[in-house]
């Protein structure tokens, strides 16, 4: 159907008159916390207002809507976390994420909330993802400080799909079992992460070790970031989503080595 301005209410309204669709995917996002702080005006027309208008859309149609939301909504502090457990963001990028959650809830559509970690996978550009943005590190070969502080849950764009699939044969199959997922918050939360925890500078390792590259040229920096603030370890809980036949398909080193293959050809 082309490509639709989400910011744009009215031509919101088009497409869903002209798709008519059951469920709906909302995964858009201005992601980048550096960029949410640049420009915060232009972060919540597509964080917050876009959100806003797709909820009041799907209301109007009667559609079902998944959310694609972050665990960047937590402060790191208490993993680990669980749907119904405290929110506290830290920079503006979970703060507008949480008030599109709530904007959700607000509209009275039928949906359903998916917090994910850090995503990764096969990419046209390395820096579409904060993970294999990374290995652009490796191609320069600079000496260089890498975080060494917040731990970080990777999880594989396929291990997404897969979750997002789960959700959805539930809602059309088993509601009753998304009725009982049901949070303080009013919607069902679900929570998607990686297994393993590693930090920014561990996932360089794991990476120059695939490729056979000497990084000795970074050093581990233990200080965490400010500029915005992260949190320190936003370990989630997967049990939920698991009772749904969740599974994970893709180890975090095989997924990473077919991300990294077509920039690093040997």
């Amino acid at each position: 159907m082309g490509k639709v301005d989400l910011t744009d209410p009215e031509a919101v309204g088009v497409l869903f008159a002209d798709a008519r669709p059951d469920f709906v995917i909302h995964a858009a996002a201005e992601r980048h916390p550096e960029l949410v702080d640049e420009d915060p005006s232009r972060a919540w027309k597509l964080n917050v207002a876009a959100t806003d208008t797709i909820a009041k859309a799907c209301a109007a149609r009667g559609a079902f809507l998944l959310h694609i939301s972050t665990d960047y909504v937590y402060d790191g502090t208490h993993p680990p976390y669980f749907p119904d457990s405290p929110v506290n963001p830290l920079n503006g990028y979970g703060a507008m994420k949480l008030e599109g959650e709530g904007r959700i809830a607000s509209a009275k559509c039928e949906a359903a909330i998916l917090r994910l970690s850090s995503l990764y996978g096969s990419v046209e550009r390395l820096d579409e993802s904060s993970v294999t943005a990374l290995a652009m590190l490796l191609e320069k070969r600079e000496p260089c400080a890498v975080e060494h502080w917040a731990r970080r849950y990777p999880l594989h764009v396929d291990d997404a799909a897969s979750g997002i699939e789960k959700i959805l044969d539930a809602r059309a199959l088993r509601p009753e079992v998304l009725e009982a997922a049901r949070t303080g918050a009013g919607l069902p939360i679900f929570l998607l992460s990686g297994s393993t925890a590693r930090t920014k500078y561990e996932m360089l390792m794991t990476m120059a070790g695939i490729l056979g590259i000497d990084a000795s040229f970074a050093r581990p920096d233990p200080s965490p970031p400010s500029n915005p603030p992260r949190p320190k370890d936003c370990r989630m809980d997967t049990a939920l989503i698991e009772t749904l036949g969740y599974k994970p398909l893709v180890e975090f080193e095989t997924g990473l080595a077919g991300a990294l293959a077509p920039f690093f050809r040997t």
